[in-house]
């Protein structure tokens, strides 16, 4: 009798410790899924960032120079700034963080504001876009490397 006691304590430990196992790894997977996410995300909106910060300097120079804004030069800006967007929105799915949604939001606004900013004002607003996206880059670092 004892032995058949044992025998089904032993299976339903057995079983607990399957199930325990089973419930690490899943949660283990979301995590290392969620983690990677964040991974692909940031540097994906901060690499577009700096692509749209380009095509504004490039406006930027034309514009010194007297050259006239062309159709090429306009679409290259829309599809960097497009980029911007859905590289803003892999973000927002990425995460709901609010220190780093805020963080990326503005950087987001201050690369836009660049193409808009005054020749007296340009400097600044160039600054402020760098500026931005360095604090986003380096909360995201630091989030997606203690992310648990």
């Amino acid at each position: 009798m004892w032995s058949s006691i044992i025998a089904v304590v032993g299976t339903l430990l057995g079983g607990f410790a399957a199930h325990l196992t089973a419930a690490f790894t899943a949660r283990s997977a979301r995590v290392e899924r969620r983690r990677q996410a964040l991974v692909d995300a940031f540097p994906a909106l901060l690499g577009a960032l700096v692509d749209h910060r380009r095509h504004q300097y490039l406006k930027i120079t034309a514009r010194r120079e007297g050259r006239a804004d062309r159709a090429e030069g306009r679409e290259a800006r829309y599809e960097a700034r497009s980029a911007v967007t859905k590289a803003m929105a892999a973000v927002q799915m990425a995460t709901r963080d609010a220190v780093l949604l805020g963080l990326a939001r503005e950087a987001v606004g201050a690369t836009f504001a660049l193409g808009d900013a005054p020749e007296s004002e340009l400097e600044a607003a160039g600054d402020r876009a760098r500026r931005t996206h360095d604090a986003l880059q380096e909360a995201a670092a630091s989030f997606v490397y203690d992310y648990r």
